[in-house]
């Protein structure tokens, strides 16, 4: 009876030995499975993050950028430092903002297909001197470890000014005569091609005859039109003018 039981515990242990190598816990005659390859890439420290920076109001302050790393089960937090050679560690807080407040240089942008629903984050840096070298450090950590980015870089050198703003002006049209008691409403529609690709844009009615056409971006190019509709919607509304070719400085 004795090596009987002898012999069962040893079984036992040995079963319990080949599932743990198989990737299985026992314990209190319990059998665990071992998570996944998946869940073990949640618990992977953070992976290598790709860092943007630039100056869109020269001399006065660098933005820089750079896209959350996927969710996992462990929280990722990000450290910001930045410092002259030999000089004081700065340290600046990040903060989480979305892609439209960014105006990030496109040539900046995430190439991720999946980007736009993760977070932008950003961290503004400040009283920066001219012509001189900063060292820039941003680490991402978690419980199972970190990840550095550094990045040298001088002011001169991350100069993008920030996005246009046009204005347009025209004038009512000649046939209309009482634009007190019988105001017109006018739309703007303005295009442009990015990368062989058409976009365009058409502002909801208003009764200015001006408009300022926001977030164009410096050396594209854009066609404007306005046309022009009876204030209560009756009718239709006016062909297009004519399109006027704008190119941003």
């Amino acid at each position: 009876m004795y090596h009987k039981h002898c012999g069962f515990v040893l079984f036992w242990l040995y079963a319990c030995a080949l599932m743990a190598l198989s990737g299985l816990f026992c314990s209190n005659g319990t059998i665990l499975t071992a998570p996944s390859g998946e869940n073990r890439t949640d618990l992977d420290p953070p992976s290598r993050l790709e860092v943007h920076c630039w100056s869109p109001s020269y001399p006065f302050k660098v933005l820089c950028s750079w896209l959350e790393l996927p969710q996992t089960q462990l929280v990722t937090h990000y450290i910001v430092t930045y410092s002259v050679k030999g000089g004081e560690i700065q340290q600046c807080h990040p903060h989480p903002v979305s892609m439209a407040s960014l105006s990030i240089p496109e040539s900046s942008l995430p190439r991720e297909n999946n980007s736009s629903a993760r977070t932008m984050w950003r961290c503004v840096l400040e009283d920066l001197k001219l012509y001189t070298s900063y060292q820039l450090n941003v680490t991402a950590v978690n419980t199972a470890g970190s990840a550095s980015h550094l990045q040298l870089f001088t002011l001169e050198d991350i100069v993008v000014p920030g996005k246009l703003k046009l204005l347009v002006k025209w004038d009512p049209p000649p046939s209309w005569s009482d634009h007190t008691l019988f105001p017109l409403m006018y739309k703007v529609r303005y295009q442009w091609e990015n990368k062989g690709v058409s976009h365009a844009i058409t502002l909801d009615p208003f009764e200015n005859t001006q408009k300022v056409l926001p977030g164009l971006s410096p050396g594209r190019s854009y066609l404007v039109q306005v046309c022009s509709m009876e204030h209560m919607g009756m009718g239709q509304s006016s062909n297009w003018s004519p399109p006027v070719t704008v190119t941003m400085p």
